[in-house]
């Protein structure tokens, strides 16, 4: 039987998460390739056409296979209904000189769009986050070749995955960092909390699937852990955030290499659903404030300006400092080709190989 890394063209057991929001840059996924991983693009929050420009920007960067990550959720949404969030909001956009929030709130979906272009350019592998593609998605990806990857955080997301036609479960941890991919946040309003170790071995008794492990990872020996255990790769996204090539802001990189463990929190202030970030001034005030969140995507769609501010002043406190567990093992930036071979090398009475 095929294994998963030689269905997916690479050469070591290495995933970099699919990170939305502008940090996969074509030079980070490009050369997590080139160092014989599996680079992502976080196409989650992307437009069609801002998705064919990277996919292309990647493809000049390296011959390898790379992956695309989707939202499964239809992030189409609108409502006029904002204005007690966005009074509150424009506090801090009055510190950050900026104009107030608009009256109403509109989000696209591309996911449609977004499909045919992974068609057209020929991504054979893509990866998904919050629930299971349409059957007709499904059906039109398989059908040109596609290997699916979907992420659970409980059996029941995994044997629904299964079910739905995906090839590979990603089993994420309660310890990871950014949204939980959690299907049902009313069921689980901080995303279901149940640790890797226990969700790989129960999905490993379970699934019969590949299964790769996700939440926390960091260093070699936990990479050597859990495919001990028998999975068949594991999956990183935080220590990813601090590579030279990633599109990371220099206050976030700053406050990923200052974090300690035990700073991080699952919250949904910045977004509307469940994610684990590194606690800041902003979700201490909106946890405070006690002014009810809007679900995602229109929670996002409002801090969104807030966002991007903070990132072009450097102001890490107003920026959503997404982090898993782990964010306390980094203590500097690295090279993606660096980040690679220190959780893949071997070391014999030769030296590293």
């Amino acid at each position: 039987m095929t294994t998963l890394i030689g269905r997916l063209g690479i050469e070591v057991p290495i995933i970099q998460a699919g990170m939305a929001g502008g940090i996969t840059t074509p030079e980070m996924v490009a050369a997590v390739a080139q160092a014989g991983a599996l680079g992502t693009i976080g196409a989650g929050y992307m437009s069609d056409t801002a998705l064919k420009y990277d996919i292309r920007e990647t493809k000049k960067l390296t011959d390898k296979p790379f992956a695309v990550n989707l939202f499964t959720l239809n992030l189409e949404a609108f409502s006029d209904d904002i204005q007690p969030m966005q009074q509150f909001l424009n506090r801090y956009r009055e510190k950050l000189d900026m104009d107030v929030g608009d009256n109403s709130v509109k989000v696209h979906d591309y996911l449609q769009e977004k499909v045919n272009v992974i068609i057209e350019e020929n991504i054979k592998i893509v990866s998904t986050a919050f629930g299971s593609l349409s059957s007709m998605l499904v059906d039109r990806l398989k059908a040109n070749d596609v290997t699916l990857i979907g992420m659970a955080t409980n059996l029941e997301e995994a044997q629904s995955l299964e079910e739905s036609g995906y090839d590979a479960i990603v089993a994420q941890g309660a310890e990871a960092g950014g949204h939980r991919g959690t299907f049902d946040v009313s069921k689980y309003p901080d995303g279901c909390q149940t640790g890797l170790h226990v969700l790989v071995q129960e999905l490993l008794a379970h699934i019969n699937l590949p299964v790769i492990a996700a939440g926390g990872i960091h260093t070699k020996s936990q990479v050597d852990a859990f495919l001990g255990m028998g999975v068949s790769a594991v999956q990183l996204g935080t220590r990813f955030l601090v590579a030279e090539e990633a599109g990371t802001n220099a206050a976030y990189r700053r406050a990923l290499i200052k974090a300690r463990t035990n700073d991080t929190t699952i919250t949904a202030v910045f977004s509307g659903r469940p994610a684990r970030a590194i606690r800041n001034q902003f979700v201490n005030e909106m946890e405070e404030s006690g002014i009810a969140l809007h679900p995602f995507p229109a929670q996002n769609q409002m801090t969104k300006d807030i966002r991007s501010a903070g990132k072009e002043y450097s102001v890490a406190d107003m920026q959503s400092l997404w982090a898993g567990q782990g964010v306390g093992a980094i203590e500097k930036e690295e090279s993606v080709a660096e980040i690679v071979r220190s959780l893949v090398q071997t070391i014999d009475k030769h030296g590293i190989s």
